[in-house]
């Protein structure tokens, strides 16, 4: 992000934050600032007096100071060199990062994944902890029981990892996310290519049909191309409720130093990385599933 400050010296702004939490739903009792109301009869927070918390809305005081205005860099070539980037990787980075994966399909407006590729199916799940509360987890397609005989696909951390791949071994990912949060999903170790969203097709409980779904315009079978900002390689990809969101990635792994030789997991006898939820509150209650790259 590329701020032009200039003129504006002995001025103030507020970096401010309106979106609802969870996102994209919300709960007002999630929503703190001044001159909001009092909510301890409904579970919340008593209204925020001014200049204390708890203020989820003000995220950023930026004083500008005084000083000579520095030269600005031209934003055209700025945007030359981010979509030299973003098409073709990062000098010095690893090799999965260029060139992308999918390819563009001008005349169906779409990314076109590698052929002969297999599709992975993954979900975002919530259910309950041992203590009632809330619990939001990764899994795959395959359902279980869970501690309080429910039926689901998220899996602790602890459980034995359903992520296990080859190195050097290209996947396309499915992630459905059944709950009604947006969850920020990150991923170590590789970044991915975001191939396209759809809204998946479920039975009446909820449960989604893999494999079925429509694209944002209501199309059977097709994907939503990503927003412009999100055609490059992305380390964290938005996950939105009620929709599958598909990524294409390899799994290289590291040159390391040859002093270093060659570490494994003790646990899993693999490389051993993780993606995980970069909601704090979630990724610390369960919400990471190990990678493991053999």
């Amino acid at each position: 992000m590329l701020i032009d400050f200039t003129g504006l010296a002995g001025k103030s702004f507020i970096l401010y934050n309106d979106a609802p939490a969870p996102f994209p739903g919300g709960d007002s009792r999630n929503d703190y600032f001044y001159g909001d109301v009092d909510q301890t009869a409904s579970g919340g927070a008593p209204a925020t007096a001014l200049g204390f918390g708890p203020n989820t809305r003000t995220v950023l005081k930026i004083a500008v100071g005084r000083g000579a205005a520095g030269p600005l860099p031209s934003i055209r070539a700025l945007n030359a060199a981010l979509g030299a980037n973003f098409e073709n990787g990062v000098p010095g980075v690893p090799p999965q990062q260029a060139p992308l994966l999918a390819r563009w399909d001008a005349r169906n407006n779409r990314f076109v994944v590698p052929p002969g590729l297999r599709i992975f199916n993954k979900t975002l799940s919530e259910d309950f902890d041992d203590y009632g509360r809330l619990l939001q987890r990764g899994g795959d397609d395959q359902p279980f029981t869970n501690n309080q005989g429910m039926t689901t696909f998220g899996r602790d951390y602890v459980s034995t990892a359903t992520e296990v791949v080859s190195a050097g071994e290209v996947q396309v990912w499915d992630v459905y996310n059944t709950t009604g949060d947006t969850h920020p999903w990150h991923f170590h170790l590789v970044n991915v290519q975001i191939v396209g969203r759809g809204v998946y097709n479920m039975d009446v409980d909820g449960t989604p049909r893999f494999g079925s779904f429509v694209d944002l315009n209501g199309n059977p079978g097709r994907l939503t191309p990503p927003d412009a900002n999100e055609r490059g390689w992305k380390e964290t990809v938005r996950m939105n409720p009620g929709e599958v969101t598909r990524i294409v990635t390899r799994f290289d792994l590291p040159r390391l130093p040859q002093a270093m030789g060659d570490p494994k997991s003790p646990r899993t006898g693999g490389h051993e990385y993780v993606h995980h939820c970069h909601i704090l509150e979630h990724e610390e209650h369960d919400m990471m599933r190990p990678l493991i790259v053999k």
